[in-house]
C-alpha cells in the first residue's frame, strides 16, 4: 500500500512537524525500528521517530531468518503474506523526509522457538543444515550465545544468500543503505567454527584441524586459526559490498560491531575484526554499539574506534547509544546515563552522528520521546557512583600483552 491511498490525521501531522523544523542537515540522529504488521501502529511509530526529533531509521528488514517483504532469496515472516512492510515503511520515510536503512541480522538465521516462543522458526538452518556452524564441543550455537542459531561465515552459500539478499533490497527498494548487524561469530565461552564445512577449509590452509588446537591467545597456531575465522566474516562483508556497487554504489553499507580493545582480540569467539574491515575500504559507515553504563566507558569506546580508523579513512563514525529503561529485563536494563548526557559525551570525542536503540525501548524509558531534548546544553559529566566504576574498566587495559 502506497502513502497515496492512505488518509491518515498522524500522518499528516508527522508532515507537519517535519515542515516545522527537524534534525541539522548532514548530521544523523538515527533510531533503531523493529517493523509492526499493523498500519495504525506503523503512523504512530513515525508520529513518535519526528515528534522525537530523528532523521534516520534502522529498520529490521531481515531477521531471526525471515524477511519483510515478499523475497525470493529467504522465507517471508509468517503473517505477511498481505502485506510488504518494507514497502510501508521506506513510502512512509520517502514522504516524512526521513533516510532508511534496511537492516539485516548477518548470520543470526534461527531463533529457539521453545525459549522464544513468540518467535517464528526459519526454515533456512532446518532446509540446509550445512549451512549452521558449530561450537568446539560439537553443539549448536545456542548453547553459547542463548537462543542463538547461527549460519557458517565459511559457507560460500550462507555468503552469496547474503550478497543475494542485498541485491534483491537495493534493486526493489530505495532504501539509503544495507546495515549489517551480527556479522560475526556467537558470543560466548566456546568458540565456533568446527562444523565440517570450515574444519576442511582450515585443514587446506593451514594442515592442522582446528579441533586440535588449545585456546592460547600466545600460541601463533591459535592466533592464525583466530584471524582464519576473521577472514570468513571480512569474506562475507566483500561478498555485500561487492552486491552494493554492482546494483546502487551511492548506498550506503554500515555494520554494527563491538568496539572491543585489540588485545581481546585472540580471546573474542566473535571474530569481528572490523579494524580490518576499515582497513580494507569495505564499509562506509561504521555502528559502535557503545551500551557503557558510564559516560567515561561510552568516551573510551569512541576513541577506540576512532583511534583505529587513523586521520586518512573518511568512513563516517555514527555511534549506536543505549536507551536506559523504566524496569528491567531489556537486554541492557536501566543502568544507562539520561542520552542528552550520552550525546553530549559524544560531542566532546568529536562525534556529531549518532543512533538510538531502539524505539520500543525509548517508549519504556524514563525520558520518553524527549530523549533528545537539551543535548546542546548537556554536560557530558559522570555521576559519583559512575566516577568510581569508570576506573575499574580500565584495570583490563593494564594487562595488554
Amino acid at each position: 500500500m502506497r502513502l497515496a491511498n492512505i488518509a491518515s490525521p498522524v500522518l499528516t501531522s508527522v508532515l507537519l512537524l517535519l515542515l516545522a523544523g527537524g534534525a541539522a542537515a548532514g548530521t544523523e540522529r538515527g533510531v533503531w525500528v523493529r517493523p509492526t504488521a499493523n498500519l495504525a501502529a506503523i503512523d504512530r511509530q513515525f508520529a513518535d521517530i519526528v515528534q522525537a526529533g530523528f532523521d534516520t531509521i534502522y529498520l529490521e528488514t531481515f531477521y531471526h531468518g525471515f524477511a519483510i517483504y515478499p523475497s525470493r532469496v529467504v522465507p517471508e515472516r509468517p503473517g505477511l503474506e498481505s502485506v510488504d512492510l518494507l514497502d510501508e515503511y521506506v513510502t512512509r520515510a520517502r514522504a516524512a523526509g526521513l533516510r532508511i536503512h534496511a537492516w539485516l541480522q548477518s548470520f543470526y538465521w534461527q531463533a529457539d522457538t521453545k525459549l522464544f516462543p513468540q518467535v517464528p522458526r526459519s526454515p533456512l538452518l532446518d532446509e540446509h543444515p550445512e549451512w549452521r556452524t558449530k561450537l568446539a564441543n560439537g553443539k549448536a550455537t545456542d548453547s553459547a550465545e542463548r537462543g542463538h542459531f547461527f549460519a557458517n561465515p565459511a559457507h560460500p552459500e550462507v555468503r552469496a544468500l547474503l550478497a543475494s539478499l542485498t541485491e534483491e533490497i537495493l534493486s526493489r527498494y530505495p532504501v539509503d543503505g544495507i546495515t549489517l548487524d551480527y556479522i560475526r561469530y556467537p558470543f560466548g565461552f566456546i568458540d565456533a567454527g568446527y562444523d565440517e564445512t570450515t574444519r576442511d577449509l582450515y585443514r587446506g590452509y593451514a594442515g592442522v584441524d582446528p579441533v586440535e588446537l588449545f585456546k592460547n591467545p600466545l600460541d601463533p597456531r591459535w592466533r592464525q586459526w583466530v584471524e582464519f575465522r576473521e577472514d570468513q566474516v571480512i569474506a562475507a562483508v566483500r561478498a555485500v559490498r561487492d552486491a552494493k556497487q554492482r546494483i546502487r554504489p551511492q548506498a550506503v553499507l554500515s555494520a554494527a560491531i563491538f568496539p572491543s580493545s585489540a588485545w581481546m582480540r585472540y580471546t573474542d569467539t566473535r571474530c569481528q575484526n572490523w579494524r580490518k574491515m576499515l582497513r580494507l575500504g569495505l564499509l562506509d559507515a561504521i555502528l559502535p554499539m557503545c551500551y557503557q553504563p558510564s559516560l567515561a566507558g561510552l568516551r573510551e569506546e569512541i576513541r577506540t574506534v576512532k583511534a583505529a580508523m587513523g586521520p586518512g579513512l573518511t568512513v563516517r563514525l555514527v555511534p549506536v547509544l543505549a536507551v536506559g529503561q523504566k524496569i528491567s529485563g531489556g537486554r541492557f536494563g536501566t543502568d544507562h546515563p539520561p542520552m542528552a548526557r550520552q550525546v553530549a559525551a559524544a560531542r566532546l570525542e568529536g562525534v556529531s552522528e549518532f543512533s538510538v536503540f531502539c524505539l520500543d525501548w525509548i517508549r519504556n524509558s524514563v525520558e520518553g520521546l524527549d530523549l533528545l531534548s537539551g543535548t546542546e546544553t548537556a554536560k557530558p559529566t559522570d555521576g559519583p557512583l559512575e566516577r568510581i566504576v569508570a576506573p575499574l574498566r580500565r584495570l583490563p587495559h593494564l594487562f595488554r600483552p
